[in-house]
């Protein structure tokens, strides 16, 4: 992949100038193949001298690999290699919280640093991804409607109404855009209001270019939600992949009832939140999305406990439909507002 990278994409994460400094995930741990190889060759060495070290290693260099193939390689780099040179990518490996804590701290820093939230999380490319847009892969577009629980802004705080509250979605690769509804949001949390209001978070741009705002439907208040320490674009269509698919159960949501593909992901202490699940109908439709836990009833890890019900047959109808550009416009107060309300 290396003499493909992206070069805009590489300066907009930072130089990474040495290992323990790292700040953003995606960053490059080195800028020649031949400092990889350096330390490539010393933790052969480690592996003779600590046999422990080798899966630590090993799943690093998978999860890395992943990370140097969603937010390093161009969509037509990939299309090269996976179809002309036959190139495989690895799959995720399960977070080991062990491994994280070895007892050798270059082992363990390598090892955690290697898990991020941005691993699977951002579009990289407008239009195109690499993804074949067939689920469980989600199309090119699609609208949808639902119910989101918990907290709302869930980043800025951890008000929340009882139950759960309407929400609305249209979702864009093509236009690597995500307008977010959600009827109760506790903006009093980023300085507006005194309690629940509808809002909208909306996200636009690839990774390294990406914004962010969050403002009320009223469209009396906006605030930038684009910024350190973590820079988020709306994710991408196969973010299903970079999560471990435990298994088939029984589940029930507010639109659906019945067996279901559940994907888990777990990521280190050093992200603001460490646990995240998905449900799909058995045919790829979404079904429930969460974070803070590894299901509805099970609350796990670091950050607040979050979760919305897709209403899947509105996401069935609306998928690959195309979103007019309007929808994800910038409104006139959130290209003057002064607030700021960053994402963790």
């Amino acid at each position: 992949m290396f003499c493909h990278f992206n070069e805009h994409l590489s300066a907009a994460y930072g130089k990474n100038e040495a290992i323990h400094d790292k700040k953003d995930g995606r960053s490059l741990r080195f800028d020649t193949v031949e400092e990889y190889e350096e330390v490539w060759a010393e933790e052969i060495i480690k592996v003779a001298q600590d046999p422990s070290v080798l899966e630590p290693l090993l799943h690093a260099k998978c999860a890395e690999a992943l990370m140097m193939w969603t937010h390093h390689t161009p969509s037509a780099a990939k299309e090269v290699l996976v179809n002309e040179q036959a190139v495989s990518i690895p799959t995720l490996p399960i977070f080991n919280d062990t491994h994280a804590n070895h007892a050798d701290d270059d082992v363990a820093h390598t090892y955690a640093s290697s898990y991020t939230c941005q691993t699977g999380h951002g579009i990289t490319e407008a239009s195109s991804t690499g993804s074949d847009h067939v689920l469980p892969h989600w199309p090119s577009d699609v609208h949808y409607t639902g119910t989101g629980y918990g907290a709302y802004p869930f980043w800025a705080g951890g008000q929340s109404g009882d139950g759960g509250a309407p929400i609305e979605v249209h979702w864009s690769e093509t236009q690597a855009a995500e307008l977010f509804y959600h009827e109760t949001c506790y903006m009093n949390e980023v300085g507006y209001g005194t309690g629940s209001t509808p809002c909208y978070n909306l996200m636009t741009g690839v990774l390294g270019e990406a914004k962010g705002y969050l403002y009320s439907a009223d469209l009396q208040f906006c605030c930038t939600a684009t910024g350190t320490p973590e820079d988020l674009a709306p994710p991408q269509s196969d973010f299903m992949d970079y999560m471990t698919l435990e298994g088939t159960y029984t589940v029930e949501t507010a639109y659906y009832s019945g067996d279901a593909y559940w994907y888990t992901e777990t990521l280190g202490d050093s992200e603001a939140v460490t646990a995240f699940w998905y449900g799909t109908t058995l045919d790829g439709y979404p079904l429930q999305q969460g974070e803070g836990g590894y299901g509805p009833n099970s609350p796990s890890g670091k950050g607040i406990f979050i979760y919305h019900e897709y209403n899947y047959t509105s996401w069935k109808a609306e998928m690959g439909v195309a979103i007019d550009p309007s929808i994800f416009e910038v409104p006139t107060i959130c290209q003057t507002t002064t607030s700021s309300c960053h994402y963790p």
